[in-house]
């Protein structure tokens, strides 16, 4: 990077195409589809038309935009589960489907159940323990792990049909340009060059928006080879490797439980407002967190809201060194020690009992 106006932690991945191995793909056969969302609703049609699925299930605390983006194709129904538990019991019938879910790179707690059963892998989709795990079909978004304008992979666990390959959409390539070409402008801003952050947010907005699109399209032509080249196995134990780093800069935070995923560090405060206080104070020194996810009070028990309230996730991904991950911890312990609500005295945390 050019230096300190410009270094930042988190937000959309600039253009990448670091050389390695390339994804290993599951056993059997898989699809790639133009996103996660396309890949789940590809495998709902499918399994309506060829199972005879009548209703979905997914999990209270899940990503708010998948939802609007399968209804149209079973009705959906909510159970209660989340990172904290408790254990996910639908109520579904041999006709249902149920999607759980690995929260931040965490095995999935699988409900016991006679429906058809689908996990989103999306947060460590190379996980060593996949081929294990006793699922139906298994999606993921690959583009939230990998520097990636698109892409969604689908598999099945048992060796079940798929559904067809599909070719990329018109709508979908115009959408992949857009991202491609804002991951052009942020990695020649970092580099120093003569591009506004005003440049290129516009079109990581508008095309991660269209990434939603109901249209189901295959996988970009960029996004397919550079997965063949793209080293997944080294940029996972990268991400795995500054999420211990960061954590060790963060003991002993009051108010304050870390929990080492890998899928980045998971920070659940111990109230929504300190959650805030120091989300926005990581916003205005260039940390960009995500909150996984916003929930809807209308859509969730009042526990699981209240954790997602809570919890806070700092990226760690290959992109930054070891010294960024020290930055970073240095400045939540300095937001946390500055801020009215946190007591002084420090509470232990970060050990094994305190993972979600």
């Amino acid at each position: 990077m050019s230096g300190d106006d410009r270094w930042e932690v988190g937000a959309a991945y600039p253009l990448l195409l670091p050389n390695g191995e390339g994804l290993v793909e599951p056993a059997g056969e898989s699809r790639l589809f133009g996103s996660g969302r396309q890949a789940v609703r590809a495998l709902l049609e499918f399994g309506r038309r060829e199972y005879g699925w009548t209703a979905v299930h997914v999990p209270a605390y899940y990503s708010p935009s998948v939802v609007p983006h399968i209804a149209d194709l079973l009705p959906v129904r909510r159970y209660d589960s989340g990172p904290l538990g408790p254990f996910p019991q639908p109520r579904a019938g041999p006709s249902d489907v149920v999607i759980a879910v690995s929260y931040f790179g965490a095995p999935p707690v699988l409900p016991a159940t006679a429906a058809a059963l689908v996990v989103d892998v999306t947060h460590d989709p190379t996980a060593p323990w996949l081929d294990r795990l006793r699922a139906d079909y298994l999606f993921a978004s690959l583009h939230k792990t990998l520097p990636l304008p698109d892409g969604g992979l689908l598999w099945s666990g048992g060796g079940r049909p798929l559904p067809a390959t599909v070719p990329p959409t018109d709508r979908h390539l115009a959408t992949v340009s857009r991202i491609l070409a804002a991951m052009c402008l942020k990695a020649a801003y970092l580099t120093g060059a003569p591009v506004r952050k005003e440049q290129y947010l516009p079109l990581y907005t508008a095309g991660l928006a269209e990434l939603g699109a109901s249209t189901v399209s295959g996988i970009s032509d960029f996004s397919r080879e550079a997965l063949r080249i793209l080293p997944a196995a080294l940029l996972r134990r990268r991400r795995i490797e500054n999420a211990e780093e960061l954590a060790l800069g963060l003991p002993d935070l009051a108010g304050v439980r870390v929990h080492v995923r890998t899928f980045g560090v998971v920070l659940e405060f111990d109230s929504a407002g300190r959650r805030d206080a120091v989300r926005q104070g990581l916003l205005g020194r260039s940390v960009y967190p995500a909150v996984l996810w916003e929930l809807s009070p209308q859509d969730v028990p009042p526990h699981q809201l209240d954790l997602s309230r809570r919890l806070l996730h700092l990226h760690t991904d290959a992109r930054w060194s070891r010294d960024d991950m020290r930055r970073v911890a240095a400045i939540v312990r300095e937001l946390c020690e500055r801020s009215s609500d946190c007591p002084t005295r420090l509470a232990p945390a970060g050990s094994e009992a305190a993972r979600l």
